[in-house]
């Protein structure tokens, strides 16, 4: 292959997260020839497929898929379940769909019945109705939603955090404690003190102050990478769209045929890659100076590797708002019981929401039940902001504090496997200050180039919904390039 013409593609999508993902099948069906690189050995980014291997007393060593982070999907991802639905891939065998029920050990239960003929009431009622909290507490809960209605979703003069919404709007102690405290750190992964009011409000809008669908749980039955990257890929594939995994995009460069052209380095990919395929990584082979000739191309990267791919050509004011986003982790605590372990035990909760309590080394904030895989029962422990947890000592002290924390708040048994999975960079801090890019935040300097990723969605905080819509977003952005005509 000659290196300075490079091989060709209408589109050249740098990432196979789900903005990636999303971007390049919608691309793909519109009629464009997509590439989708990824430096990684599997698609998904950071919502991707851990396998687990865990001994059984009476099996062996079982293998067990699960997900590098729980992640909790609600009937207000209108984009990324109407995608998996157009797919024909979110069946009952697929996904269990809940109503709302926030659950807590601390006797917090607010649950959405089905109600055919008050449905559009049900979330109302839910509210009002709720257990575990004061009289006060529920009214309040009712006025603030009404008041944020009232406002278009919009926080008071003055408010930037959600601590300040707490002061400024009122909040009852009981409310704060039971309810928003558990929400703000779920959905934002940010302490209240430093979380977007603005931006939390927006969650709200969508959720609370939506229809009653949006409040439902949608709980998946498998990984994530079976449930959403599998049938993408699939469909990606069935429009001819090509997924080059172990291909990492080393800088971009402008290009001689065409605007640019992306050096790469490669790996082959393992399996057996269909003809196409096949034909693109001999062309490519593994020669660091090979690469792709494009006038098209979506970054979907997290922001820092984006920052530095655009080093040579953007602008510098753009390089350092990639640069200024903040991270926050997660921890993912995968547990397993055995049928016996579980025995008279009350069982796993669907949801439960649980009380976080560092200083009684108390750090997870929900539990999910995840179902039986093989002869084990899977739950998932999950710990946003997991600064503090990391601090409370090597892996083998915060597995003994989790379990205790299992045996308090949800009467359950230690479990007989547990495994902690901590994704250092899960999120983005979603505050105040947070850099507010979107698609074409590139455009007015490099035609061509857009960007996907759950930070290129500047309404919401880091949620996949993010991604799947700024992935749209991008699509659209590379459609209404005037070199696509």
């Amino acid at each position: 292959m000659n290196p300075d013409v490079g091989v060709t593609s209408d589109v050249v999508v740098i990432g196979a997260g789900w903005a990636g993902l999303t971007a390049a099948l919608r691309l793909a069906e519109s009629g464009y020839s997509v590439t989708v690189l990824d430096a990684a050995p599997q698609a998904g980014g950071r919502a991707r497929t851990h396998r687990l291997s865990w001994p059984h007393p009476d099996f062996g060593d079982v293998t067990i898929d699960v997900d590098n982070g729980q992640h909790l999907l609600i009937g207000a991802y209108v984009e990324t379940l109407g995608l998996l639905e157009r797919l024909g891939a979110l069946g009952a065998d697929r996904a269990e769909r809940l109503p709302l029920q926030i659950v807590n050990n601390a006797g917090l239960a607010i649950t959405r019945r089905r109600m055919p003929l008050l449905e559009p009431l049900t979330p109302l009622l839910a509210l009002a109705t709720a257990r575990g909290l004061p009289a006060t507490a529920r009214w309040a809960l009712l006025r603030t939603l009404a008041t944020a209605r009232l406002r278009s979703w919009r926080p008071p003069a003055g408010v930037r955090t959600v601590a300040d919404w707490y002061h400024a709007t009122r909040q009852p102690e009981p409310l704060v404690r039971l309810l928003w405290q558990p929400l703000v750190v779920s959905t934002m992964n940010t302490p209240a003190d430093e979380a977007c009011a603005s931006t939390f409000l927006t969650v709200l809008r969508d959720s609370l102050g939506g229809t009653p669908a949006a409040t439902d749980f949608v709980l998946p039955k498998q990984s994530l990478g079976t449930f959403f990257v599998d049938p993408v890929c699939a469909a990606l594939a069935r429009h001819g769209g090509h997924l080059l995994l172990r291909h990492d995009v080393r800088r971009i460069e402008r290009g001689r045929q065409r605007r640019y052209r992306l050096v790469i380095a490669a790996r082959p990919n393992s399996g057996r890659p269909d003809r196409a395929t096949a034909e693109l990584e001999s062309g490519l082979g593994t020669d660091s100076t090979a690469g792709f000739e494009t006038d098209r191309i979506v970054i979907a990267t997290p922001p820092v590797i984006a920052a530095r791919l655009l080093q040579p050509l953007a602008a510098r004011g753009l390089i350092d708002q990639l640069q200024a986003f903040r991270y926050l982790p997660i921890t993912t605590a995968w547990a397993g019981w055995s049928a016996p372990r579980l025995a008279g035990a009350r069982g796993l909760p669907p949801v439960l929401a649980l009380t976080s309590d560092p200083g009684r080394g108390h750090h997870a904030h929900w539990l999910f039940d995840r179902g039986r895989h093989g002869p084990w029962r899977v739950g998932a422990l999950v710990i946003s902001d997991s600064r503090a947890a990391r601090e409370h000592g090597a892996d083998g002290a915060l597995n003994e504090a989790l379990a205790g924390q299992l045996a308090t708040d949800a009467g359950l048994p230690a479990p007989e496997q547990l495994t902690l999975i901590h994704e250092k960079r899960a999120t983005f801090a979603c505050t105040p200050e947070r850099p507010r890019l979107d698609a074409a935040s590139a455009l007015d300097r490099l035609p061509g180039i857009v960007l996907a990723g759950d930070y290129a969605w500047p309404d919401y905080p880091a949620t996949l919904e993010g991604a799947v819509r700024s992935g749209l977003a991008a699509a659209r952005a590379v459609c209404a390039d005037p070199a696509a005509a």
